[in-house]
């Protein structure tokens, strides 16, 4: 993923979120200003900055490949890259302040936040941690789940209100 793209997955999960329960406040995201918890991979869209030389990459992923790359510049300059912590301007993200005692801004993607959700509902949970009942390879696959849980509650809410509305039948009298 890039950070085109998370852009555009972005601005497909927002209208799915509210109906999802997700209440947080939606507002596009400023340049330099938001966080994204996305690991985008692709190197062109990678921050880079010079360091010290006696700099050493440190990794704050769970995964191998967001280790930063360190090199030399063929003037002697020391450089690092590191996986963007910025989405681009205009993304949808999604926020809201959190705790009690020390309240704090806590913001996502719409697309990070609708990912939760939909892997949290098909997960089984037991003493053993979480163990999840369907796999998700590609987006289209998360944003269709998140569809199909959309219907499901649409149909609940649906036969509760006709539960709600039909009158109260009187039990028949028994003539035997």
């Amino acid at each position: 993923m890039n950070l085109r793209t998370l852009k555009k997955l972005s601005k497909r999960a927002a209208p799915m979120l509210p109906l999802l329960g997700d209440e947080r406040k939606q507002f596009p995201a400023e340049k330099w200003d938001n966080y994204s918890s996305s690991f985008i991979a692709a190197h062109k869209h990678w921050e880079r900055s010079t360091c010290h030389p006696t700099y050493e990459g440190r990794n704050g992923w769970t995964t191998p490949r967001g280790k930063e790359i360190l090199w030399t510049t063929k003037d002697g300059r020391s450089m690092y890259m590191r996986p963007p912590s910025h989405p681009r301007k205009g993304t949808v993200m999604v926020g809201a302040v959190t705790g009690y005692y020390e309240p704090e801004w806590d913001e996502e993607t719409a697309w990070c936040a609708l990912e939760t959700c939909v892997r949290h509902h098909f997960c089984d949970w037991d003493e053993d941690g979480p163990t999840p009942t369907r796999t998700f390879s590609r987006p289209g696959d998360l944003l269709d789940a998140a569809q199909e849980i959309i219907a499901e509650r649409a149909a609940a809410q649906l036969a509760r209100d006709q539960r709600r509305t039909q009158p109260a039948q009187a039990p028949e009298p028994d003539n035997g």
